[in-house]
């Protein structure tokens, strides 16, 4: 048996940045510590982060490593789900992860807005001009890139739980004033999701999580 490193995955208790993170792990049935930091507990904790940010994997106790699609490219390969020895195709992966945060990105951006109509106008960019032209693009890449079934090729990687879990966040109608409809007409989307939904560990994640 491989002997896998000792990992601890600290983040808030919510998806966004680290849940790709998670969800690879569990994919891939790397065994980690979810360390789910209490809002009252961050000011101390970010002290000791190397960039005063989350989240943050511990690595054999020691080592702490950021950066949240740094930290996905790592637990993916762990986990078989980063084609590393395939330059190009690391790329393809790379390019739909990175798009994903750019999305993600246009709605933080908008988070510490005080002022709730101003919030509203431009969250009302992103869900009627952003975010649908931001999602078609990704459908039609995966739709020339995809094997079949998955974002790059004929295998499960990083991509494809990137996608589900923007996809996931976006349909649980956590954004105020942004639809949680948006990628339901894109049928390659929605074919990933749907995939990675399946998948019986995610199944287990998701039931875990709900208790």
């Amino acid at each position: 048996m491989t002997a896998h490193p000792s990992l601890k995955l600290s983040y808030f208790d919510v998806t966004a940045r680290a849940e790709p993170i998670r969800l690879a792990l569990t994919i891939g049935g790397i065994p980690f510590e979810d360390h789910c930091v209490a809002r009252s507990d961050w000011p101390d904790l970010k002290k000791s982060m190397p960039f005063k940010q989350m989240p943050v994997l511990t690595v054999n106790g020691t080592t702490q490593v950021a950066q949240s699609n740094g930290l996905l490219r790592y637990a993916g390969t762990l986990a078989g789900l980063y084609p590393a020895a395939d330059p190009l195709k690391a790329a393809l992966v790379d390019q739909i992860v990175f798009h994903i945060e750019d999305m993600y990105n246009l709605d933080y951006a908008t988070i510490s807005e005080k002022n709730e109509e101003r919030k509203k106008a431009a969250r009302k960019v992103i869900a009627e001009e952003r975010f649908p032209a931001m999602l078609a693009s990704l459908d039609a890449v995966i739709a020339k890139h995809s094997g079949g079934m998955w974002c790059v090729g004929d295998s499960m990687t990083v991509a494809d739980v990137n996608v589900y879990t923007f996809v996931s966040d976006l349909k649980s109608g956590f954004w105020r004033y942004i639809s949680s409809t948006l990628a339901n007409p894109l049928p390659n989307i929605m074919r990933v999701v749907d995939a990675v939904g399946a998948h019986p560990r995610v199944i287990g994640w998701q039931a875990a999580r709900r208790k």
